[in-house]
């Protein structure tokens, strides 16, 4: 009996917890995709000065470099010698690039639909885009999980809240 008052009162306080409108009904958040052309998507990959991190993602450590993804913007690049204080040497513009492989000093990085391949050198700091293996992964989806209809060579690179 009491694991079942536990169960109905911790599932009263989760449908608690979901947004609704003032009618009662639940919220749906809505989302706009954000869409560039392929020609553009093919060209924007960029090896840039550092910037600040806006959004965070996965993490991955190479030698002495570390790479913090930028969600859906690209890569930050840290000098990792002395893990207490990594200094920021460069990012990586990738339009909607989310993670990052790396074998020896080839990136594999996922842009959009994308599988790019690049090579990286630091001694001299030479970055080369090699290869790019079109329509690998499926357009992104929204963060509530809908998807938009795009024409032929339209890639979903992000979503922004619609308020």
């Amino acid at each position: 009996m009491k694991k079942i008052v536990l169960l109905l009162l911790v599932s009263f306080l989760l449908v608690s917890c979901w947004p609704t409108t003032d009618n009662g009904e639940f919220a749906r958040q809505e989302y706009k995709p954000v869409i560039i052309a392929r020609t553009a998507l093919e060209s924007s990959i960029a090896f840039q000065n550092s910037q600040p991190i806006i959004k965070a993602g996965k993490i991955y450590i190479k030698d002495d470099l570390m790479f913090i993804n930028d969600v859906n913007k690209g890569f930050h690049v840290y000098d990792y010698t002395d893990p207490n204080k990594p200094i920021r040497l460069h990012f990586i513009k990738a339009p909607g690039a989310t993670d990052l492989a790396i074998k020896g000093n080839t990136l594999y990085i996922n842009q959009a639909v994308d599988l790019v391949t690049a090579t990286f050198n630091p001694a001299t700091k030479k970055f080369t885009v090699t290869n790019r293996n079109r329509y690998v992964f499926p357009q992104k989806q929204a963060p509530n999980g809908s998807n938009a209809y795009t024409k032929e060579n339209e890639i979903i690179i992000d979503w922004t809240l619609i308020k």
